[in-house]
């Protein structure tokens, strides 16, 4: 991974936890800890972009790398009950150096949640694939190396396929909608999309090229593909894009979430109430609440309103606006202990959202 490119992902982190998560929290959020607490903490400030970049790096070699940048004075830790991570004002001029090559701020900002970056990473997989399936079907070759491997992706697109048996107008269709999303783009992001994908007629390049080829990270090029596939998600209507529609999964789907949270949800939408749900699953309280947690986070249009009043969500959205408060406990101790730590954490997410039902 280049070098500088890396350095940014380390101050991004530690610039938005502005010394309320702990450096063992970066850690945790580039490695992709799957923990429910992790997953909230990336939604809460506007992190999950750089959920699992360093998913192939051992814990002590991040935590070394990390070590590196505060022994260099770019980030600071408060000590504390429980040490607080930031960047120095030396680390924030080295991250606006960095931001103007690599534009972190603009894949931050496309991605919401955890849950929205694997939607945008299914969806961008899943077109991949199908780009380069219906190419070879319209020239009659069915013998290929398939650019996508997962079995569950591949079956997605298969019924796809099989939705629209004549292949010929098939390519044509996808590359009409494919140049649609292209006219709404600049230059170097058409490049990134339409030479990533591959066809019977010529090969993607791969990242490192898409790098090379841009001056740039690879790192770099995966985000901001991400970015893409995320931004066409959030803007794409049927009507325009009916191909590319089908290759997306629901906005309140299950993609992403685990697969306990996956079965909690399930009883939910059947109408239990939570002590059912707790009584149910043969599950701690605390479990249950990190499941809804983590399906407010996956589902925008989730209603919380079941399980915390309209009234409290907007006093504790209004104390987080006006005190500019994020940790949970500071947040409590603001609004009082008739609040539970699942009310304010469920308030919480929905601040950060923007939208979606309360």
């Amino acid at each position: 991974m280049n070098v500088e490119f890396e350095e940014g992902l380390f101050l991004v982190a530690a610039s938005r936890f502005h010394g309320e998560r702990t450096p063992q929290a970066i850690v945790h959020l580039l490695r992709g800890r799957k923990n429910n607490q992790v997953i909230a903490d990336a939604a809460l400030f506007g992190t999950s972009m750089l959920y699992g970049v360093m998913q192939g790096i051992s814990a002590d070699e991040v935590r070394n790398r990390l070590n590196t940048l505060i022994e260099r004075g770019w980030i600071e830790v408060h000590p504390g009950v429980k040490e607080g991570v930031c960047c120095s004002m030396v680390g924030k001029e080295e991250l606006r150096k960095r931001e103007r090559t690599f534009h972190y701020e603009a894949c931050l900002n496309a991605i919401t949640s955890v849950h929205e970056k694997v939607r945008a990473v299914r969806f961008w997989k899943k077109l991949s694939l199908f780009v380069q399936t219906a190419s070879y079907l319209a020239e009659g070759e069915t013998l290929f190396y398939p650019v996508i491997e997962q079995r569950e992706l591949q079956q997605e697109v298969k019924r796809v396929l099989l939705d629209n048996p004549d292949r010929r107008m098939l390519v044509s269709q996808v590359k009409q909608e494919i140049a649609r999303w292209m006219e709404e783009r600049n230059d170097e992001e058409r490049q990134l999309i339409l030479r990533r994908l591959s066809g019977k007629a010529r090969a993607g390049l791969t990242y490192r090229q898409l790098a090379d080829t841009l001056h740039t990270a690879e790192g770099a090029v995966t985000m901001h593909i991400i970015r893409l596939a995320a931004e066409q998600l959030v803007c794409m209507e049927s009507s325009s894009y009916p191909l590319l529609m089908k290759l997306a999964d629901k906005r309140a789907g299950e993609a992403g979430l685990t697969r306990t949270a996956q079965q909690t949800r399930s009883l939910l939408n059947k109408g239990y109430s939570f002590e059912q749900v707790v009584h149910r699953r043969g599950l701690k309280p605390g479990t249950i609440e990190d499941h809804l947690v983590e399906i407010a986070i996956a589902d925008p249009d989730f209603d919380i309103q079941r399980f915390v009043s309209y009234k409290k969500i907007k006093r504790i959205q209004a104390v987080m606006r006006e005190k500019g408060l994020k940790k949970i406990s500071e947040i409590r101790r603001e609004v009082g202990d008739e609040y539970s730590f699942l009310e304010i954490r469920l308030a919480s997410v929905r601040a950060l959202q923007g939208g979606g039902r309360l």
